[in-house]
């Protein structure tokens, strides 16, 4: 009998094994395995009422909760496609994404509100609302009348599960799709890299439109473990965590481990067993003030993509010894270096970029991801990425197309041109900066100036951090085209030249 690598089985395995231990935390909530498998069979049974059906796409826009785990495991009860949407997107970022994905349901948190409302008229889309009342259709009602038994959907392990956005050069959307068993291979990738961790269970700092939720809170459940859930990655919230729930396991990318260690109220730190984190630049200096906050802990670093999965890691000693490195290949994960720039298979992959087969074959080239990275191999085989050859920028865990900006930024007052360029930062590995050309007499603009000419245009995370004038802009001689790699050159030569 074939074994199901199914991501709706993960859950079933956690229930059968430990009912009554609590599945996840989040604020106030908590809830048990038992208690998961139910809501989600029970939303499952809601949704197919609705007429979703095995292969429908079903989008989830809204904050954190509890009731999008429900959904996210519906659809994988159901064999359709769960596509999370970010709830701080611009009414256009969405419309556009909603046009790409072309969902047969758009599931909204009430809090969402008129937003939700304005999409359902511009997009025509099906819409319905959960945690409350609000447009489209009541799947709170249809949710409390629906049936606990499972809905007996006959669900492969090669079905897609989900679609993860992100953005490709040009700003447009593109579709990660990953199956069932990729998603259980990069759980149990995970799951294999921290050792059972007491019953403290672990810390997710990531949101739920974003892959990394979702594989964290996989990770955990296959290890039968609790996730704690926080809505906002601050140093409160976090510490509130560490003070009532005494997790063994907390992640957190560089930028907020740093608002943790900078957090003035005193918190307890003696159940944190694995300090964990991920980027392509991770100060060695960082380990230290986590060693001295948290002197149990292992520290340990990984770095992968949306596509790709969870693709090294490096532990404690190896970051000590080789600053910066990213680390070894995971488990059945394979890397090479091809004319300077890192490539990977593995059986975590993305299946292709959702309607967009040209860019999924120039992407997958015979069975390898090309990443974009620029990378060096020491003799031990360690992996340092040094540069990236296309011009994305990656600022925590976050990916930015420079041209989506630049578009944004355009009418800017007193700029008669601009680019955007990722600098290098120790926390968020990557910034934005703009730098603009001003027109005669004008004053360069504010970081504040600009976030308020971009308020609803982009969302808060693409905004530039910092803003340089220029004289002008590098250009290329034949077609005119920005160069943007040279511009970033030039600024970190300037910059480094005003620090001295």
């Amino acid at each position: 009998m074939r074994f199901e690598h199914t991501v709706g089985k993960i859950l079933d395995l956690a229930a059968a094994a430990v009912p009554t231990r609590p599945s996840v935390t989040l604020g106030d909530e908590m809830r048990t395995f038992a208690q998961s498998k139910r809501d989600a069979e029970r939303m499952a049974n809601a949704l197919y009422g609705l007429g979703l059906r095995r292969g429908d796409r079903v989008m989830y826009w809204g904050p954190m909760s509890l009731r999008e785990i429900d959904v996210f495991f519906a659809t994988q009860k159901l064999g359709a496609v769960f596509v999370p949407f970010k709830d701080s997107l611009s009414q256009r970022e969405a419309a556009a994404q909603i046009a790409y994905i072309r969902p047969a349901l758009v599931v909204g948190d009430a809090v969402m509100g008129e937003k939700l409302s304005a999409l359902e008229k511009s997009t025509r889309v099906r819409v319905a609302t959960v945690n409350g009342s609000g447009p489209g259709l009541d799947l709170e009602n249809a949710f409390a009348r629906a049936s606990e038994s499972p809905p007996g959907i006959a669900v492969d392990d090669e079905d897609i599960h989900a679609i993860f956005l992100t953005s490709g050069s040009t700003g447009e959307p593109k579709g990660v799709m990953v199956s069932h068993r990729g998603s259980w291979h990069r759980s149990l990738a995970g799951a294999t890299r921290t050792p059972a961790c007491g019953g403290g269970g672990e810390v997710n700092m990531f949101p739920f439109f974003h892959w990394a939720g979702w594989n964290f809170l996989l990770v955990a459940w296959m290890h039968l473990r609790t996730i704690h859930l926080t809505a906002k990655a601050d140093a409160p919230s976090l510490a509130a965590i560490l003070d009532r729930w005494s997790p063994a396991s907390l992640y957190a990318i560089p930028a907020v481990w740093e608002r943790l260690l900078e957090h003035g109220k005193p918190y307890q730190t003696a159940s944190m067993l694995y300090a964990r984190t991920g980027t392509y630049r991770f100060e060695p200096t960082l380990i230290d003030r986590i060693k001295r906050k948290f002197p149990r802990a292992d520290v340990t670093s990984s770095w992968g993509a949306t596509e790709l999965g969870t693709g090294s890691t490096i532990g404690e000693d190896d970051l000590r010894a080789k600053p910066y490195s990213v680390g070894l290949p995971t488990p059945g994960t394979e890397l090479r270096i091809v004319d300077g720039e890192l490539i990977g298979r593995s059986n975590q992959m993305m299946t292709g970029y959702f309607d967009l087969p040209d860019v999924t074959a120039e992407t997958l080239v015979d069975g390898w991801y090309h990443t974009g990275d620029l990378v060096e191999m020491d003799e031990d085989g360690f992996i340092s990425i040094v540069g990236r050859r296309r011009e994305v920028i990656r600022s925590g865990a976050e990916t930015i197309a420079p041209a989506e900006v630049e578009e944004a930024l355009a009418g800017l007052e007193g700029v008669d041109e601009v680019s955007v360029v990722g600098l290098p930062d120790p926390v968020w590995g990557e910034v934005v900066c703009a730098a603009v050309v001003l027109r005669r007499g004008a004053a360069i603009p504010t970081v504040d100036a600009i976030r308020a000419h971009l308020s609803g245009r982009l969302a808060a995370h693409k905004c530039p951090r910092r803003v340089l004038a220029v004289d002008s802009l590098p250009r290329t001689p034949a077609t005119g085209q920005i160069q943007r790699s040279l511009l970033r050159t030039t600024i970190i030569g300037r910059m480094s030249a005003e620090a001295r």
